[in-house]
């Protein structure tokens, strides 16, 4: 599927069950001023003197004007155990770890990271409940290493150095104690930045997402075909968001993918998305740590998730003390996004 524009996810209408109850933490209000790292006090720090590049050809116009334009920076990723890092001079031997991080933000609030999944570039979170969290929140998205605008990951993928790079991130734009969000692969990814660098996250939303565990259950091998191969179809993967019945919210949410920029996922980052899933799956080091875990976390998932199917997101909040679980009843890989008004709220009442 080289070349192939394969973008990504949302949702509407579902019928939510509260498994847990109890809405946790707090912190203070930052507000995005209008630039791409331009925060007032109280969300942030004051962002290094490394000047953000835009992304040609990336700015959106007519309704979805409010997304702006695709900004890159130079990441360094955080080592384990810290929480932030200086980017070192072009020139320099370290330089050589630098990754290259093509991200959007809009809104304003709490800072709130939103991480992708397997397969998604950041045109996957859609244009609906971007807009509905922009309303609450300063929303960062970004695409991973090796997939879109960003550039090839510095060292060898996985869970772990994505959290490192995420890291790096939170710290190049200023962020202080964002509320990290992640789907799927990118759950997984919020979970490990939490666990090797304590205190950078207020809170963490994990989305239809699991780890290996006694209970956990692994998506059926069709579904990992569809997911793993780089000629799966845009169509192919919007089944697996948006199963059965919910064939009306599939075709609205393939509507606002094609009506945004295509931000490319390459045949090689699908297979090194696939690889990176498997060793993930495979491994018992992340969620290690889950026990020690110090902040507030919300599981939520959707029923008839084919991909992280609904026990996994209980298994997964099971690990985590105190941690909260919702569950769309009748959804699948995309249930968040059924409904973004009430989506956002879930999120809003949680992290404040």
């Amino acid at each position: 599927m080289a070349g192939l524009s394969r973008p990504r996810r949302m949702w509407r209408g579902a019928v939510p069950l509260l498994l847990a109850a109890g809405l946790l933490s707090g912190c203070t209000s930052g507000r995005f001023a209008g630039g791409a790292t331009t925060l007032a006090p109280g969300g942030s720090e004051p962002p290094t003197s490394i000047v953000p590049t835009t992304v040609p050809g990336t700015t959106e116009s007519g309704r979805l004007a409010f997304l702006g334009s695709v900004e890159r920076l130079p990441v360094m990723p955080v080592a384990k155990g810290q929480t932030g890092t200086l980017v070192p001079s072009p020139g320099t031997g370290e330089y050589r770890d630098v990754v290259q991080v093509a991200y959007r933000q809009l809104g304003s609030g709490k800072p709130l990271v939103l991480i992708p999944g397997q397969d998604a570039s950041m045109t996957w979170w859609s244009p609906a409940v971007l807009q509905t969290l922009a309303q609450h929140y300063a929303v960062t998205v970004f695409d991973l290493p090796g997939v879109g605008y960003s550039g090839p990951p510095s060292s060898r993928p996985s869970v772990q150095s994505f959290a490192d790079v995420t890291a790096g991130l939170i710290g190049e734009l200023g962020l202080k104690a964002p509320v990290v969000l992640g789907w799927g692969m990118g759950g997984q990814v919020a979970l490990a930045l939490a666990e090797r660098h304590a205190g950078l996250a207020s809170d963490l939303v994990l989305l239809d997402t699991g780890i290996a565990g006694a209970q956990s259950l692994q998506a059926a091998p069709s579904v990992r075909a569809v997911l793993d191969s780089p000629s799966s179809t845009l169509s192919e993967l919007a089944a697996l968001a948006f199963p059965g019945s919910e064939g009306p919210a599939r075709q609205a949410w393939l509507g606002e993918l094609r009506a945004q920029i295509p931000d490319t996922v390459t045949s090689s980052a699908v297979s090194m998305e696939a690889a990176l899933e498997q060793s993930a799956w495979s491994s018992r080091s992340l969620g290690s740590g889950t026990g020690s875990l110090d902040l507030p976390v919300l599981v939520m998932g959707g029923s008839s998730d084919p991909v992280f199917p609904a026990v996994d997101t209980v298994a997964l909040a099971s690990m985590i003390p105190g941690a909260q679980h919702y569950l769309w009843r009748g959804t699948g890989y995309a249930g968040f996004a059924q409904d973004p008004t009430q989506f956002a709220t879930l999120v809003e009442d949680f992290t404040s």
